[in-house]
């Protein structure tokens, strides 16, 4: 019988705190479980105590994962370290082939290299029935994380193999969100690729040059996350709005950080007429997606049939996520 592995994850949205959560401002995300990725694992030929070689099928790249494209460099950093330091002994086959389907944008600020990972690496280790400690799962995201990103806070990593979620300072534990208040989330696409490492640079540059301006956005963002979590753990109109409004102020402060862009300015725009009461990018920036979030499933809906990008609509609580998508 032949052998195969399977692995799967998510994506995952930031609510509030993306960029300045490198520096140690808390950031909240929470999980989009119905946003997936799911990869296979398949061994060919005889057995033997080499290393196999490693074919990939995705979207990105067809072939041998060792002439894969700059971008899945990650991955197979991910595979060879696996191999190489866990799984040197297994009677491996000759050839692995990993096939990869994901639901997620790429370079789009919702997690899509931190879920793909997660994913092969789950795969792997279904099929080579080994186990690793938390702290050995994360060091192997890590890595890949890092090659991605450069300097990665971790909050992808977590939420994106999480069935909640968190409220995340750098530096301290990890802390489980309470979400019960209402409410929808219109996730839309800009069609443009996002520039997680240049957005970074940018941010860094805005340090260096201007750090009063950098302290000020910082010491903003810094204010937002502990109110958006206690909002999230209620369940009134009042905090509805506030929700908004707190959505709208991290925007302004993304926009002076200068990681957002006219386009995305233009669709956060677009959401706040159609009813979002508060509305802003989520991830690295400079590209990729929006969100605005609604106080009420008609409206949300009424929204999304005015844009022709992509979009997703959920619900806001993780426990009762409803996908609706459009534009495929």
């Amino acid at each position: 019988m032949e052998k195969v592995g399977y692995g799967n994850s998510h994506a995952k949205l930031i609510l509030v705190g993306e960029h300045a959560v490198v520096y140690g401002v808390p950031a909240i995300a929470i999980p989009l479980k119905d946003i997936e990725v799911n990869v296979t694992t398949r061994g060919t030929g005889s057995s033997n105590y080499d290393l196999p070689t490693v074919q990939i099928e995705s979207e990105l790249f067809t072939g041998s994962l060792q002439t894969a494209p700059e971008n899945l460099q990650n991955i197979e950093a991910l595979v060879a370290k696996f191999m190489a330091d866990f799984a040197a002994d297994f009677n491996w086959p000759q050839e692995l082939q990993l096939t990869i389907d994901s639901q997620i944008p790429f370079e789009r600020g919702m997690g899509s290299s931190a879920a793909i990972a997660t994913a092969v690496l789950k795969s792997l280790l279904d099929f080579t029935s080994m186990r690793l400690t938390d702290d050995q799962f994360n060091q192997l995201i890590t890595l890949e994380e890092t090659i991605q990103h450069g300097n990665p806070s971790g909050l992808d990593a977590l939420v994106v193999n999480a069935d909640q979620g968190y409220f995340f300072q750098r530096g301290h534990a990890f802390l489980p969100l309470q979400l019960n208040l209402p409410g929808y989330l219109l996730i839309v696409d800009s069609g443009i690729t996002g520039r997680t490492s240049e957005a970074i640079q940018k941010v860094a540059a805005l340090h260096r040059d201007q750090p009063q301006l950098w302290q000020a956005q910082m010491d903003r963002i810094a204010q937002l996350a502990p109110q958006v979590k206690t909002l999230l753990a209620t369940d009134t109109t009042i905090a509805q709005q506030q929700l908004g409004q707190l959505l709208t102020e991290n925007q302004a402060a993304l926009e002076s950080l200068q990681v957002s862009t006219p386009e995305l300015d233009t669709l956060i725009h677009r959401l706040i007429i159609a009813g979002a009461s508060g509305a802003k990018l989520t991830g690295g920036g400079l590209g990729g997606c929006v969100f605005g979030y609604f106080t009420d499933q008609a409206t949300a809906k009424k929204a999304q049939e005015q844009f022709t990008e992509k979009t997703w609509l959920t619900e806001l609580a993780a426990d009762h996520h409803e996908l609706e998508k459009n534009h495929e």
